[in-house]
């Protein structure tokens, strides 16, 4: 984490929280005002936490099974010594608040905060949520195209979540309520702060409203180092605005390009703290060469892998800090550099931001729309949204592309709609304005998109911003990635993936639910109208890459399927990145759909509904990672070995490759020196290490394989830093292995030893307690293999000790920590 900004949580100003909810539901229509509710309250239920929309969920046995059907009412009593303001930070919409009977603010986006003064003494606080289907049914002028995410067409009037509505994000239920905190606002505290760092003059200018006028000063810090001071004063509304200079300042880098440099700025008057934020110094830019998409930060094209955002509750939509935070390290310690925040789902809190800024995660945030028809009506609203949420984030460097929505184009194209009948360009052009003057973002019409000027339609992978999908829902070869120029994907690569088999045991008590059972299958995505589902999909895949019936294997060994369905997506992962990551491919960046389940199953999260990473995203971070080493098969040219080098130094090694046979004796073996510049790539071929023609790759068939595997390992200073496998002939069937496997405490840190006298795909390492460095791989025959183990939060305290698999091997090796 960056420049030891974690105690930031730690620094955010004091709020008095508003707690003691009773929560009511009622048939809707029956009460219109708070009033029409007073003898009800004897039937309410009591809700302590200020953030209660997982209570109107938990409430349903009480008042039917449909959260939409009720009108529900929150209530409660507000003390104050003095007059004051309640800060909403979050209301689902839409909603009304009324103060003592009094309606006081009339909820419109639950993207928007919302305030309410309170004079001094007591007070009673009624918000009022009327039902949303009742709310559907008002007749409104229809959109100029239909939506495919979800039927009530009704949603493109509404300013409000399409989790828990939509099919493509069922299984949990939909918010009503507060999704962020209720607190009485602390009136010494500065409001509407903004914040603007200059990179190339080092300037920080912070602006905001102080609670009185007087002199205001600014510190910036870094590494908890005073570098600069400046002053101002407040006016006599309290506005001020405060600059000072760095000298020299470090930039901020995407995760493995550089440091995550932060700086923090600390403001107050007359002694007192008024606010204190985090920012970095930056710059982001997008090139549209040769109708490409790319993003350069401080100059230097970042190759951009990651996934699209989901909350991590996706009942409250507001996670506790350390559930943000975890989900967030498990996808940057597999090598992500960006995340989507797509269209149609929520904000995130303050926590993901900072994180993100902290973990060098690059963030691409939608407007919040999906697929429909925006209405001129709500346009001031969507731009009242950015417009907060852009001030709101205000110098974190995260923060890379605004979209004006989530298939906002792609949508009406696919239904044949003419370019006149589908035209955006009013609200388009207005976003654009609000983020050019609120931030440094790039601004991007819709994801997808073609590049800007371009006729291209948004549905082309080879122009501009992508939503692919070919490999994936569309059943198309995995060699379909190489033809089709994909240059962007904004979304890609959804599958039904299959969480752990221990995940499988804890939720639905065994494999057997799997492709059928109805509690399974709810948990599987699946496109609105569609007669499929995304299991179909990975089984097409599965069939594809295995060459076996799934069905059959479903039959007869459903963990097998299982197995085979989680390698199935994740060869066609790894398969798509790695021709992706090449520089020569065209592409400049690829997101996973999505980063996380919904609910327990096999969702598209690449981390499961407890929290886990799923056996796709481990395989992913080798290829992710800084620093790789890809193999691959480049026909009659030989093996391709490809060697990046993200950081920011010359990365000088020795590159190695091994083949063995089907004996695991070594048949070809050759070195060499290897310089790859900062920040770019290399390419060498199998030819290039050996000096001569040996068809590792099997190209050519004259007779048998010369080899079974070939191992590449890039070693800097006796340390290897990448390695990767190439299977060339893999076994047919499933047969009985002699594994080699131990833990072994080395300097402190405890490894796994392993070593294979035949070549096996997939091995799987599960060591309860402990973590990894690598799963899901290839191994060698012949070839040891050591694998650093890093403890959970959780392990018991004692020597790792576990089981190693593959889907090559009929039987399980047990290991356990070395004796000697």
């Amino acid at each position: 984490m960056g420049d030891g900004h974690a105690d930031r949580r730690r620094r955010r100003g004091p709020m008095s929280p508003i707690t003691g909810w009773k929560l009511l539901g009622t048939p809707p229509g029956t009460a219109m005002t708070s009033e029409d509710v007073h003898d009800l309250w004897s039937d309410a239920v009591d809700v302590e936490d200020a953030t209660v929309v997982g209570a109107v969920d938990q409430a349903l046995s009480r008042w039917g099974d449909n959260v939409d059907a009720s009108d529900w009412w929150l209530m409660t009593t507000v003390e104050t010594a003095q007059d004051s303001w309640i800060d909403f930070a979050g209301v689902t919409a839409p909603a009304t608040v009324y103060l003592d009977d009094r309606p006081v603010a009339e909820v419109e986006s639950m993207f928007l905060p919302v305030s309410v003064a309170v004079p001094a003494g007591d007070s009673r606080l009624v918000v009022h949520f009327p039902a949303l289907d009742a709310v559907l049914r008002k007749r409104r002028p229809r959109g100029r195209w239909r939506s495919s995410l979800i039927a009530a067409q009704g949603f493109r009037w509404l300013r409000t979540t399409l989790i828990g509505r939509a099919p493509v994000y069922s299984g949990v239920s939909p918010a009503v309520g507060f999704w962020r905190p209720v607190a009485l606002r602390d009136l010494g505290r500065a409001r509407d702060v903004v914040v603007q760092a200059d990179p190339r003059s080092g300037r920080v200018t912070v602006r905001g409203v102080a609670p009185s006028t007087g002199d205001v000063s600014m510190s910036v810090r870094h590494k908890g180092t005073e570098l600069t001071v400046g002053a101002a004063t407040a006016d006599s509304d309290g506005l001020f605005t405060v600059s000072a200079t760095v000298p020299e300042p470090a930039l901020w880098w995407p995760r493995g390009y550089g440091d995550q440099s932060l700086y923090t700025a600390i403001v107050t008057v007359a002694g007192q703290p008024l606010c204190e934020k985090d920012f970095g110094f930056r710059t982001v830019e997008m090139s549209s060469e040769d109708q490409g998409f790319a993003i350069a930060v401080n100059g230097v094209d970042i190759f951009c892998r990651g996934a699209v955002w989901m909350p991590p509750d996706p009942l409250r939509l507001t996670s506790q800090a350390a559930t943000t935070q975890k989900h967030l390290q498990l996808l940057a310690d597999a090598g992500a550099t960006m995340l989507r925040v797509p269209g149609g789902t929520v904000v995130p809190d303050a926590e993901f931001w900072s994180s993100c800024a902290d973990l060098g995660i690059l963030v691409w945030q939608d407007t919040m729309q999906a697929t429909f028809d925006p209405p001129e009506d709500t346009q001031d609203l969507l731009c009242a949204e950015m417009r907060e949420l852009l001030r709101t984030v205000s110098g974190n460097p995260a923060l890379a592309v605004v979209s004006g929505g989530n298939e906002l184009i792609q949508q009406p194209e696919m239904l044949g709609l003419a370019p006149e009948q589908r035209d955006v360009s009013a609200l388009s052009r207005a976003l654009s304005l609000v983020v050019a003057a609120e931030s440094d973002a790039v601004f991007v019409v819709a994801s997808p998109s073609p590049v800007p000027g371009s006729t291209d339609l948004a549905i082309r992978p080879d122009s501009g911003v992508a939503h692919w999908f070919g490999v994936g829902g569309y059943l198309r070869p995995l060699s379909d990635v190489k033809t089709a120029g994909v240059r962007f994907a904004a979304e890609s690569l959804a599958f039904a993936i299959p969480p752990s088999a221990d995940a499988v045991d804890r939720h639905f008590s065994g494999a057997a639910v799997a492709g059928h059972d109805p509690r399974w299958k709810a948990g599987v995505p699946r496109d609105r109208g569609a007669s499929w589902d995304f299991e179909d999909v990975r089984d097409h895949y599965v069939a594809d890459i295995f060459d076996v019936d799934p069905l059959m294997v479903r039959r007869t060994d459903p963990e097998r399927y299982l197995q085979l369905g989680r390698l199935a997506v994740a060869e066609a992962m790894l398969e798509c990145y790695a021709f992706w990551r090449r520089h020569d491919s065209g592409c400049d960046g690829a997101l996973v759909l999505s980063s996380k389940d919904l609910c327990a199953g096999a969702g598209w999260g690449l981390i499961d509904i407890d929290g886990q990473p799923k056996a796709p995203l481990q395989a992913l971070a080798r290829l992710w990672s800084p620093v790789a080493v890809r193999l691959a098969s480049a026909g009659q040219s030989g093996i391709r070995i490809d060697v990046y080098d993200d950081g920011p130094e010359l990365l000088e090694g020795t590159l190695e490759l091994v083949a063995t046979n089907s004996s695991g004796h070594p048949v070809t073996e050759a070195r060499r020196t290897v310089s790859v510049d900062a920040h770019s790539s290399t390419t060498l071929h199998d030819s290039d290490l050996t000096g001569r023609f040996t068809d590792l790759s099997h190209a050519y068939g004259f007779g048998e394989p010369v080899a079974d595997a070939v191992q590449a390992t890039l070693v800097v200073k006796d340390v290897v830093v990448a390695r990767d496998v190439l299977v060339i002939r893999p076994t047919a069937h499933q047969v009985l292995i002699e594994l080699d496997a131990k833990a072994v405490l080395t300097d402190g840190r405890w490894w796994l030893e392993l070593l294979s006298r035949t070549t096996l795909r997939y091995v799987e390492v599960d060591a309860p307690g402990w973590r990894p460095a690598d799963n899901y791989f290839h191994l060698a025959g012949g070839l040891p293999y050591r694998i650093p183990l890093t403890a959970l939060p959780d392990h018991p305290g004692r020597p790792p000790k576990g089981s190693v698999t593959s889907i090559d091997a009929l039987t399980v090796t047990r290991f356990a920590a070395d004796d000697r």
